[in-house]
């Protein structure tokens, strides 16, 4: 029994000592931050001073319902820098309990959604998408690539350099498609998921442009042997 009690009072010690790190490293910039139920609406730009937070600032909107007497503000994380992080996209979510219902918050208590975020690296340029060459076959060197993001969405366009074959010059194009997507759902900040736009095979070529019309004849679909040979 002495050595039970024994354990179980170490136990508890070491989950003390994990607590309090956990609330010391919460306040630090580059970890956990909190909305605590004490934390205002208004007081939102507090936890993100200018001296901490040098390259992002602060944006809230308060929508009041007279009717229903509830006041809702959301808030945002805007980057200086123009890069987008998922709190910008889902935004920060705070209303005034106002009803005795919910034993976790009185009355006048304010009620945030989420209860906090991941601080780290907020501006930082995020790579969500993995590099195309993992997910489709783009092993001709005729073929190039241009990215450009909007929004949620990145956008991989192709192109094709000419072809010489026997003293000729052919022109090429991306078959089966001129592009592909990356989408990412951000409705889960802490869980982003990305998705790509559906290839055939997921082999991308360049092909003679001069015989588009074969391309798409029955199943196979390909004017030449050769059409997936590196050139």
């Amino acid at each position: 029994m002495r050595l039970l009690a024994k354990t179980s009072f170490v136990l508890r010690m070491k989950i003390s000592a994990l607590v309090a790190f956990a609330g010391v490293s919460a306040q630090a910039p580059s970890g956990r931050i909190y909305f605590e139920e004490d934390l205002p609406c208004d007081n939102f730009a507090d936890l993100f001073p200018p001296s901490d937070f040098p390259d992002m600032k602060t944006k809230c909107k308060t929508k009041r319902n007279i009717k229903k007497n509830k006041i809702k503000t959301r808030c945002n994380l805007l980057c200086l820098n123009g890069q987008e992080n998922v709190w910008s996209t889902k935004p920060i979510k705070c209303k005034v309990q106002r009803n005795a219902g919910d034993p976790d918050f009185p009355v006048g208590s304010y009620k945030w959604n989420p209860k906090s975020i991941d601080g780290t690296d907020l501006c930082g340029i995020k790579e969500r998408c993995q590099d195309p060459k993992r997910m489709y076959n783009l092993t001709n060197k005729l073929l190039n690539m241009e990215k450009f993001v909007d929004g949620r969405r990145t956008f991989y366009n192709f192109s094709c350099d000419d072809m010489v074959s026997e003293n000729k010059v052919f022109e090429m194009m991306p078959f089966p498609t001129d592009h592909v997507t990356c989408t990412c759902n951000f409705n889960k900040p802490n869980n982003v998921r990305c998705k790509w736009s559906k290839v055939k095979n997921s082999i991308i070529r360049c092909v003679r442009r001069d015989r588009e019309d074969k391309f798409f004849e029955g199943d196979s679909g390909f004017a030449y042997d050769d059409m997936y040979e590196s050139y």
